[in-house]
């Protein structure tokens, strides 16, 4: 985004630390899959996991404008993006010492509340996300980096949640579990070592006046927001699919440990057929969208990722349920590629990270309300019916998209026939 670019030495550089920081941050990634399920073999009930899976984005919400106008300030903004996630990573160590000293009871609220301290710092890390990484790829190499980032990242959360399931087979519960989160802040530390080095160029700052009232601070970016239609529909239509997501982040552990009974090797090879899926699908977008565009990367990705729920529902078979996983990774992949790239070109240059945050917070809306909406329906109408939920709701996200899609095209095609 910044208007300057990297010179060729230091952008080949940038790209070879993105993609060894990936190693680190799939392995920070694949301990999405166990948290959960920690939680609930300590006993803890589905509005505690709804509560684990929203506390982050109830602070994404709640903070991310507010860190977004302040880190707009801030000339060098890499450090801040590394210190950040760092500190945020951490925290499984922490919910590791809390587990092994404290009772089962007591332990569930403590470790709730450390996931939501950790969310502040980890909301700043996303703000800027979209700035250091499009900073790194330099000019149009943002597709293929953030393709290859997450690929990689994808192949390290598939072989660490696999290694992850089998090693908390074979060691007593619960300090498996316990060494498990500190070796996942073992690797947010080596995540740190690569991703400080990452140089981009200076981010523009566009500070309003210091002494402006809250009122008029959030008046003016209001104003400023909705003078850019086209982020604002993008938006959206982005809350409705994010929606879809918050949704299942509940009800997929509730459904993997109550309806299929799957034990934690097997959760570990659901697990890791997602990440295949996933490492698939960045792959794949990134071959379709350099023949046939990145809005037909996303349509038919949105739609399989819409059906996966649904099958998911009717199913009980534990191979099944790993294959469509591995579906839904691929299906998800391709759309946070194609959404990511859509996303960066509504961003203005010189308000970038001010319009990230806003992303941040309109979207962690939806995870806000959404996980909770979805554990609530897990216990009132049953898991799998909650399941039909989730891809009714990314069925519509899927028709937004695509009646965007047909709007764009149609223009065209009538100048062609007059």
């Amino acid at each position: 985004m910044p208007p300057d670019q990297p010179s060729t030495s230091t952008r080949a550089r940038n790209w070879t630390l993105v993609q060894v920081d990936a190693v680190f941050v799939g392995i920070v990634t694949a301990s999405g899959t166990y948290l959960p399920v920690f939680l609930l073999r300590l006993g803890a009930s589905a509005s505690d996991v709804g509560l684990l899976t929203a506390l982050p984005a109830l602070t994404a919400f709640a903070l991310a404008i507010p860190f977004g106008r302040w880190l707009q300030g801030r000339r060098y903004i890499v450090p801040w993006y590394s210190r950040m996630r760092l500190l945020a990573w951490l925290s499984y160590a922490l919910i590791a010492a809390v587990a092994a000293v404290l009772p089962r009871e007591q332990a569930i609220p403590v470790i709730l509340a450390i996931w939501g301290l950790a969310s502040l710092p980890s909301t700043a890390g996303l703000v800027v996300f979209p700035i250091v990484m499009d900073g790194a790829a330099g000019r149009d190499g943002r597709f293929d980096l953030l393709g290859r980032r997450w690929a990689i990242a994808g192949t390290s959360t598939a072989i660490a949640v696999a290694l992850a399931g089998q090693f908390l087979n074979a060691v007593p519960f619960a300090v498996n579990f316990e060494i498990l989160f500190v070796l996942v802040s073992i690797a947010g530390l080596g995540s740190y070592l690569q991703s400080s080095q990452i140089v981009i160029p200076e981010t523009v700052s566009v500070a309003g006046p210091a002494a402006a009232p809250l009122g008029a601070r959030l008046g003016s970016l209001w104003s400023l927001v909705l003078s850019n239609r086209p982020f604002i529909r993008f938006e959206l239509r982005s809350l409705v699919y994010t929606a879809s997501i918050g949704l299942a982040l509940p009800v997929l552990p509730l459904f993997y440990v109550h309806e299929v009974a799957a034990p934690d090797a097997w959760i570990g090879v659901i697990g890791s057929a997602q990440s295949a899926g996933g490492v698939l699908g960045y792959v794949l977008a990134r071959q379709l969208a350099r023949r046939r565009g990145a809005a037909m990367t996303l349509l038919p990705s949105m739609l399989a990722a819409a059906l996966a729920p649904a099958l998911l529902s009717v199913i009980g078979w534990l191979p099944a349920v790993a294959a469509i996983s591995f579906v839904f990774g691929l299906a998800g992949a391709s759309v946070q590629l194609a959404m990511f790239d859509q996303f960066m070109r509504r961003l203005p240059s010189e308000l970038a990270v001010t319009f990230s945050s806003v992303d941040q917070s309109v979207q962690n809306l939806a995870l806000v309300v959404a996980p909770n909406i979805g554990g609530l329906l897990s216990v009132v109408i049953g898991i799998r019916a909650t399941l039909l939920v989730v891809a009714l709701v990314g069925a519509v996200a899927f028709a937004l998209f695509a009646w965007n899609a047909w709007q764009a095209v149609r223009p065209a095609s009538q100048e062609v026939t007059t």
